[in-house]
């Protein structure tokens, strides 16, 4: 019986092994080097299991080249692991699209009807991705968006620090914080996650994304019930959309409508536009003020820049009681160069999550390197990043200065082909603008009114991360409790300046 085991083994390990062997023999020579996995077929399969996004600096470097092949079965995956390419990959957009992965979401994650399914086939994804670019761009309605967030992070934060609590969980909090201030910025005061179970769904909902994408991984439906609470929520809300609902909103809904998507489908394919909001400025949100408050000395300096740059300003309170205070977001956004700074190489040191596209065509990068229709392209921004050619030999450290202008310039928009945690054009995230203003006011306010340190005393330098969850900086796999304290020179009525969005963030990445 043993015997009989051990050839069955073999026969399927030499298997294995001829399969490998045989869809390597049908690449091309001008396709990109294949990497070949440590087990046949599958390996780099399991690595990403195992690994996560991490997985890529590992190829990249066992592949020494600027662009690679990982396969599994006759599935190939393009790797480019250099910032040189981007431009290539930029100039040949509509051969290497992201449009087919608009088309997935919305049956995977949106629960798309088989008629939906079809709609989002065609000029959809490009009549909405028009929508939310013109809703998002500088003006009145980016305006109102921003105006509404900051009403609400001044409620959260008050909240914060008059809670009675020992410790709060800093994640949780980074996540409650950018749901309800999102929301009231999209949706206004009566939004879908009002009640505290939506909201915990959403969150459960979440980390089941890669179960949900592959179809068959959450057997026990968690996940789908927690998304099912979700869209009910949203269905009731989109019924009848209140008049304080955001252009954004509205004009989602509208284009949805008049492409021929039914009232359900419309609510269920707005829940899932939180995904790439939520779950991605919420992570983020908890790396800057974890990469802040972990820095006293950094924190000290980001504190008097915001005062010396005029971004706070103190003042007597109507009638000469107590004092007041008010955030200057223009300032904020133009005149505070660390703190702006710190946030970005937050981004650059901890952003994981590759951007996709789908080789719609035969394409020739860069006139030698060719991509074969019907495979797909990443870019991981954690190889890019790492680049010591643009970012120099401290590229593996954080540097908190690192995008602070050097004397003689005005911004650090020259790195834009380097920083990529936004994406890169065309599919460059349009609501950047937004969660850039939402995380540097919540760090902003919390820098000047907070001490923030980890209950335990010490802040951990390397904890585990969650490398299946789907965001593009991944989430701590455990919560942090932290003890936040009321800096008692900075108590009193805030208020925030918001300015006009004419006044942009000098993100690196435009």
């Amino acid at each position: 019986m043993l015997r009989e085991l051990l050839y069955v083994v073999v026969g399927l390990v030499l298997l294995a092994y001829t399969a490998d062997i045989f869809f390597n023999g049908g690449d091309d020579p001008r396709e990109p080097v294949r990497i070949r996995p440590r087990f046949p077929l599958i390996g780099h399969v399991l690595g990403l299991m195992a690994e996560g996004p991490t997985y890529y600096r590992k190829t990249s470097k066992v592949a020494g080249a600027e662009i690679y092949t990982l396969g599994c079965f006759n599935f190939k995956v393009y790797i480019s692991a250099s910032s040189r390419l981007l431009p290539f990959i930029q100039k040949h957009s509509r051969a290497l699209s992201f449009r087919p992965f608009l088309q997935l979401v919305a049956r995977k994650y949106g629960d798309a009807s088989d008629s939906a399914y079809e709609i989002f086939g065609g000029t959809l994804p490009d009549d909405l991705s028009q929508s939310v670019k013109m809703s998002l761009a500088p003006g009145r309605h980016l305006d109102q968006l921003s105006l509404r967030m900051g009403k609400r992070v001044l409620i959260d934060i008050q909240e914060l620090l008059s809670s009675k609590k020992n410790s709060v969980p800093l994640l949780a909090w980074a996540r409650h914080a950018v749901v309800q201030a999102t929301s009231c910025a999209v949706y206004g005061e009566e939004h879908p996650f009002l009640d505290p179970e939506v909201e915990s769904s959403y969150w459960k909902w979440m980390k089941y994304l890669t179960a949900h994408l592959v179809g068959w991984l959450d057997v026990t439906k968690t996940g789908y019930a927690a998304r099912e609470r979700v869209f009910k929520s949203y269905i009731r809300y989109c019924s009848k959309l209140p008049e304080e609902s955001s252009h954004l909103m509205k004009e989602h809904q509208r284009v949805l409508g008049e492409a021929g998507i039914s009232n359900t489908d419309k609510a269920k394919q707005a829940a899932i536009f939180t995904i790439a909001s939520f779950s991605n400025s919420a992570p983020t949100l908890y790396w800057t003020l974890w990469e802040l408050f972990s820095r006293p000395e950094i924190l000290e300096e980001v504190r008097e820049e915001l005062l010396t740059k005029g971004a706070v300003v103190a003042q007597s309170s109507e009638g000469g009681s107590g004092r007041s205070f008010v955030l200057d977001v223009a300032a904020l956004k133009s005149q505070c160069p660390l703190l702006l700074s710190v946030f970005q190489e937050t981004q650059r040191t901890r952003h994981v999550n590759p951007s996709f596209r789908k080789v719609m065509s035969d394409t020739l990068l860069d006139d030698k390197y060719l991509l074969k229709e019907g495979h797909f392209l990443q870019v991981p921004g954690n190889v890019i990043h790492s680049e010591t050619g643009i970012w120099g030999p401290t590229a593996s450290q954080f540097d908190p200065y690192r995008f602070v202008p050097k004397k003689g310039e005005k911004d650090m928009t020259a790195t834009a082909s380097g920083f990529v945690p936004w994406g890169a054009a065309p599919y460059l995230c349009p609501a950047r603008q937004f969660a850039a203003t939402e995380i540097l006011i919540i760090a902003a306010l919390l820098a000047m009114r907070a001490n923030i340190r980890p209950a335990s005393g010490q802040w951990d330098e390397r904890p585990a991360l969650h490398h299946a969850d789907l965001a593009t900086l991944s989430p701590p796999k455990k919560d942090v409790d932290m003890k936040v304290s009321v800096r008692e020179d900075w108590v009193g009525e805030w208020v925030l300046r918001m300015g006009e969005s004419k006044s942009r963030v000098p993100l690196a990445s435009g």
